[in-house]
């Protein structure tokens, strides 16, 4: 017998596949979809992070762009030139610090357009045309939609503010035994006395530009018929400011002599020796003496200047004050803060602020046209550490031949020290020469008077010793080494710095012989020769015992700052050697060659620091 066949019924399951294919299908579709919302979220942020990377880069542009303005490598147009009178070239319409915060300079539409609320350079660099807030990457005509870009705004990290404070302190080099700041001429009966009254601290509020102010007063009295003043008197006034920074700056100038004839004797005069002078950026304008204005016009020498007559008191024997009334602007800040935002793609953005220093090597420079740094003299001492040779100040400049020496300021109105010394010693030495005395009378033209500048090189000066001088030298070094620019002693550079521009770093550690043309910064720490025909715009340092010398016929030219401060040891190499203790008599002879000309320019010696100048301290990201 058969076994029966058993039949399952399975209608229920009917489309039980078709339910598993679509249960599968949607999980499948969740996966894929999944995923390609992962790659699409992917490909977003990938692509956001490249616009913001572009961003950065171009708030890093802007960055660089401000600084590279800074650093006056922008001429302006004539239409953007802040006083139109002048040149673009001159001064008045190059950039510095003050003019890059001061919104009706650094920006071409103060007033005007609602962005140049805040000081941004829009006078100095190229804004876009449809975006007025920003600049376009290569592009006047740029769209957030297809182009980079980026915004500025400068302010002032150190907040240098608007207050000037300062004091002052005076002296007449030919005084009364009383006091060194009274000048006493003839007795009660017939003569004159002549007081300089300091100013005590006084504080004034530069914000609404240069402001008037007094720097102390002469007070004038006149007995009889007056005296006989038979030559100069020289005096000094010390300006010290103690706000926002510390500072000193010297005026100089003179009592003149006067006549008598028949008993009766004319009165003296005040000759300036400037009528401008610079302070931490600072400027300095005497507008009066008493109610008589200091004329514009320099008169002729001996002394040249700028004269201002006494108010004398109409009542014979009463005395009167006359006011030295001048006007002083803000300092220049020494620290900036640029703040700089990246505009890139998909409305991406990044903002960067930096802090920029004015320069590194701050207040380099010389108190003359020529600063000769040191002692008349020297004794041997071989048991000093370390030894030191006997010395003697030699200042010969150029009796054989024609030698001009100016204080004249080539980019300014100042006029400092044709020649500088640091005692008074030294000084008669130049200024017999200067009068054609012997030993080396000279041919030659003077603009300025020569000057014992010790009032100004203080304790914070980079000229106050051999030690603070060795210092500055030395943070020249790693940055000549790393350019190439460092010649060990024994060997001799082939060229030194571009003479157009002014620029370029120069480190001879020993003898060096410059002839031909150069710029920037020459550091010699040994002798340097000038030989032949030679021209140079910037600022040389010598710190070797030999000083200057001049060999071979040919005209010299030096535009900027030549300073002689020697002492022993000066050069880097070999580092373990110590350094002298005081400076050496300083040796200037430009006696064995042809004419030569030494001429002060403020532009040519910031030129040449701008290697060093307006470098960025750091960046942080906001």
């Amino acid at each position: 017998m058969s076994d029966p066949v058993i039949t399952t019924n399975r209608e229920g399951e009917r489309g039980a596949a078709l339910v598993m294919v679509l249960l599968i299908g949607f999980l499948l579709m969740v996966v894929g979809g999944g995923l390609l919302i992962e790659v699409t979220t992917n490909t977003a942020n990938v692509t956001d992070i490249t616009s913001e990377q572009q961003a950065y880069y171009a708030a890093e542009s802007g960055i660089q762009a401000a600084v590279y303005v800074l650093r006056d490598n922008v001429t302006l147009s004539d239409e953007n030139r802040i006083d139109p009178t002048k040149p673009a070239t001159d001064k008045a319409n190059r950039i510095d610090y003050l003019k890059a915060l001061n919104i009706s300079d650094s920006n071409l539409a103060a007033g005007v357009d609602a962005n140049d609320s805040v000081p941004r350079l829009s006078r100095w660099l190229k804004y876009s045309i449809f975006y007025t807030d920003r600049i376009g990457l290569g592009d006047e005509f740029y769209h957030p939609n297809k182009g980079l870009a980026f915004k500025l705004e400068i302010s002032d990290p150190d907040n240098t503010g608007s207050t000037v404070q300062f004091s002052t302190t005076g002296k007449f080099f030919t005084s009364d035994a009383t006091s060194i700041s009274l000048a006493k001429y003839g007795t009660l009966t017939n003569g004159f006395t002549v007081e300089y009254i300091p100013q005590t601290s006084t504080q004034v509020n530069t914000a609404g530009g240069a402001a008037t102010t007094s720097f102390g007063s002469f007070r004038v009295t006149k007995y009889g018929s007056g005296a006989l003043i038979s030559s100069f008197n020289r005096f000094e006034i010390v300006i010290s400011m103690t706000l926002p920074y510390a500072g000193t700056r010297v005026i100089r100038g003179y009592l003149t002599s006067n006549v008598c004839v028949l008993g009766v004797c004319t009165d003296p005069q005040i000759v300036f020796d400037s009528r401008t002078f610079t302070l931490q950026g600072s400027k300095i304008t005497l507008t009066s003496l008493g109610p008589n204005a200091v004329p514009s016009l320099l008169s002729n020498g001996p002394p040249a200047g700028f004269p201002a007559v006494f108010d004398w008191a109409f009542s014979l024997g009463a005395s009167k004050d006359n006011s030295i009334n001048a006007t002083i602007s803000s300092p220049e800040p020494l620290r900036l803060r640029i703040k700089s935002t990246g505009y890139g793609p998909q409305g991406s953005s990044k903002q960067l602020e930096a802090i920029i220093r004015k320069n590194f090597f701050n207040g380099i420079s010389g108190p003359g046209t020529l600063t000769l740094v040191g002692p008349p003299s020297t004794t041997a001492c071989g048991s000093c550490t370390p030894a030191q040779p006997a010395t003697s100040f030699t200042f010969n400049p150029g009796s054989s031949n024609v030698a001009d020496y100016s204080g004249q300021d080539e980019a300014s109105t100042d006029i400092i020290p044709p020649v500088a010394t640091t005692n008074g010693s030294t000084l008669d030495a130049v200024s017999d020469s200067v009068d054609g005395l012997p030993p080396h009378p000279f041919n030659g033209d003077v603009v300025g008077v020569p000057s014992d500048v010790s009032n100004e090189i203080t304790s914070t000066h980079w000229l106050y010793s051999p030690t603070s001088v060795d210092a500055s030298i030395k943070s020249f070094y790693p940055l000549a080494r790393d350019s190439g620019r460092y010649f060990a002693s024994g060997t001799q550079p082939t060229s030194f710095g571009d003479k157009a521009t002014g620029t370029g770093l120069t480190f001879c550690d020993g003898n060096c012989t410059f002839t031909g043309s150069g710029g920037g910064i020459l550091i010699v720490t040994g002798t340097l020769t000038l030989q032949g025909a030679f021209s140079f715009r910037g600022m040389i340092i010598v710190t070797g015992k030999g000083g200057v010398t001049r060999q071979g016929a040919g005209n010299g030219e030096i535009l900027g700052n030549l300073i002689v401060a020697p002492y022993v040891n000066s050069g880097v190499l070999p580092s373990s050697e110590p350094v002298g203790t005081s400076f050496l008599a300083p040796q200037y002879d430009l006696s064995g060659g042809g004419n030569s000309s030494i001429s002060y320019s403020s532009s040519a010696v910031g030129s040449g620091l701008l290697a060093v100048d307006n470098f960025v301290l750091g960046v942080v990201e906001k």
